[in-house]
C-alpha cells in the first residue's frame, strides 16, 4: 500500500476534473475536496445576508465570522452542509467577485492548507498547484479542447432543462477561459512540475483510469 500524499488537480472549466477526481478518490481511498464549494458557499452566505458586494471591508468582516470546517470528508459551513442552492445562477454570477479579492483568497488558502495537513487529499481547483498546495507531491493539469468542454457543458445544461444554444455555451466558455487566465489573483496556470492530461477524447471512466495510472507512476518513479 502506498503512503498517503496530497494530489493537486487543476484545469479549465468543464474539463471534468471534479467528477474524475471524486471517482479517483473512491478508487484509492482518498478524501476529495472541491475548493470551489468554499467560494460558492461563502458567496451564497453574502447574498442571503445582503452583504454589499462592492464593499471589500464588509465582505472580509463577513468572512471572519464564516465558519468553515472539514468533518468526515465533507465541508460544513456555519455547521451546515452545502446545498444545491450554491449552484444557483445568482450565486454563480457573484462568485467571480468574491474569488477575485486577494484578501479573501488568502484566508481561503490558509484554511485549505490547514485542513489537508494530514495528507491523503485530492484537491481540485484552478490555482491548487501554483498557490494553494505548491508542495503537493503529485500535480496534474487536466485539460480538454474548447470544443470538447463546451459540448460537455452544453449537454449538462440540456439535461438540467436549461434553454441555451451550443453557440452560447461555446462563447461563454471562451470568455470564462480568458478570465481564468488573466485575472490578477488565482490565475489558471500550468506549473513546471505538473503532469498534463488531455482528456478531449476520453469519457469519464477512461479519464479516471488515466489519473490512476499517473498516481501509480508517481510511486513507481519514487522507488
Amino acid at each position: 500500500m502506498y503512503p498517503k500524499i496530497n494530489i493537486a488537480i487543476d484545469g479549465p472549466a468543464a474539463s471534468g476534473k471534479s467528477a474524475a477526481a471524486y471517482l479517483l478518490s473512491k478508487k484509492i481511498d482518498y478524501q476529495f475536496m472541491d475548493t470551489g464549494i468554499m467560494y460558492r458557499s461563502f458567496t451564497n452566505h453574502c447574498l442571503k445576508n445582503k452583504i454589499a458586494f462592492e464593499s471589500e471591508d464588509l465582505i472580509l468582516a463577513a468572512l471572519e465570522l464564516f465558519d468553515i470546517r472539514w468533518v468526515n470528508g465533507h465541508f460544513l459551513f456555519n455547521d451546515q452542509p452545502p446545498t444545491e442552492e450554491i449552484y444557483d445562477k445568482n450565486v454563480t454570477s457573484k462568485v467571480p467577485i468574491i474569488a477575485s479579492l486577494s484578501e479573501v483568497r488568502k484566508v481561503m488558502v490558509a484554511r485549505i492548507q490547514e485542513m489537508v495537513r494530514s495528507q491523503g487529499f485530492i484537491v481540485v481547483g484552478r490555482d491548487i498547484s501554483s498557490v494553494v498546495l505548491p508542495d503537493a507531491q503529485l500535480k496534474i493539469f487536466l485539460t480538454s479542447s474548447l470544443h470538447a468542454r463546451s459540448e460537455r457543458r452544453y449537454k449538462q445544461y440540456i439535461k438540467e432543462g436549461i434553454n441555451i444554444t451550443q453557440e452560447q455555451v461555446y462563447n461563454d466558455m471562451v470568455i470564462r477561459d480568458n478570465v481564468d487566465k488573466t485575472r490578477s489573483t488565482g490565475q489558471l496556470v500550468i506549473v513546471e512540475d505538473a503532469v498534463i492530461l488531455d482528456n478531449s477524447d476520453y469519457n469519464l471512466q477512461t479519464t479516471v483510469d488515466k489519473l490512476k495510472i499517473l498516481y501509480d507512476n508517481y510511486f513507481s518513479h519514487k522507488k
